[in-house]
């Protein structure tokens, strides 16, 4: 089985030895047949040459800064084209203790699992705030909702990812990836499992945000994007709702007062009613084009991969 374990770098001089240093303390290589495989996000200080000195050989290098999410999905590319059996990703800062790496790997070979996410204890993580906390909670249980899938820690970068999940998942976000992996996973039959872990002390403050208004704000976005894309139909039926009561009720209204008075003076009512009924209507409409459209998309990955494992399979035999 061969295992890629990815960290996505930027800017990481000071931690990255380290990180490298506890994973191969963590794994034996005569057990688990692994490479380290750094992302380099465009990082202006030592981060690579560090990496280098400690002995990696994979490094997948990007001309700029992108953003974590773009930076995961090239270690996922890459990790396709190498032909890798599992994708690990943990971070540069070492947040995530590396000692169970060992148990994703084992939870994803022994299981039928192509998500294994690691589970922080978010009560016993001192250094977030009950504000953080809060919002941590609070996020898993949107994505839970949206993804329909029992989620413990929707915003973990701890994860295993299988063959197929690797071949099958995309990310658009540059921002992260963490959400919009786990909202896909439903759509595309992906089974999400769960370990939990353990954390190290925070070693600097968080890139990813600047605030936690900024946090809330982006994450909020990455969800709307994703349900916008993989649950259309559910999206704008939503929108569409409000429009079409309120247009029914103003309607109505016309209608009461044109039966049972001389109605002069309430032909706004009606222009008005039509107008947020045609609304509704037309979001109604996009909602069904687009589950259309996201049916056509599937069906048209289904096939594809279908040809290509009978191509595989005629190939070697």
């Amino acid at each position: 089985m061969k295992i890629f374990i990815q960290i996505p770098c930027f800017n990481e001089e000071q931690q990255i030895g380290n990180t490298i240093s506890e994973i191969k303390k963590s794994l034996d290589i005569n057990e688990y047949d692994y490479e380290i495989v750094i992302i380099d996000d465009g990082s202006t200080d030592k981060t690579v040459e560090i990496a280098k000195q400690n002995g990696i050989k994979k490094i997948v290098s990007l001309n700029r800064n992108m953003g974590l999410g773009y930076a995961f999905n090239q270690g996922r590319i890459f990790a396709y084209e190498q032909n890798a059996d599992v994708l690990i990703n943990t971070d540069a800062d070492n947040q995530y203790k590396a000692k169970f790496i060992a148990n994703l790997i084992e939870y994803i070979k022994k299981s039928k699992t192509d998500i294994v996410v690691g589970v922080r204890k978010f009560d016993e993580i001192d250094h977030f705030s009950k504000t953080k906390k809060f919002l941590q909670k609070l996020g898993t249980h949107v994505v839970r909702i949206v993804s329909g899938q029992k989620i413990s820690d929707a915003s973990s970068g701890f994860r295993a990812y299988s063959k197929d999940a690797i071949n099958r998942l995309r990310v658009d976000s540059n921002y992260s990836y963490t959400l919009e992996t786990l909202i896909q996973a439903n759509e595309k039959n992906l089974i999400i499992g769960e370990i939990p872990i353990e954390t190290n002390s925070p070693t600097r403050k968080s890139r990813l945000f600047k605030s936690m208004t900024e946090f809330i704000i982006k994450q909020m976005l990455i969800i709307l994007k994703t349900f916008l894309l993989y649950k259309p139909l559910q999206f704008f039926s939503t929108l569409s709702i409000l429009p079409i009561l309120i247009g029914l009720i103003a309607i109505f209204r016309f209608i009461y007062y044109f039966i049972f008075q001389s109605g002069d003076g309430h032909i706004q009512s009606l222009i008005l009613g039509v107008t947020l009924v045609l609304i509704g209507l037309l979001l109604f409409s996009l909602g069904l084009l687009g589950y259309l459209i996201k049916n056509v998309k599937k069906n048209l990955e289904e096939k594809f991969w279908s040809f290509l494992f009978i191509g595989m399979h005629l190939y070697l035999f």
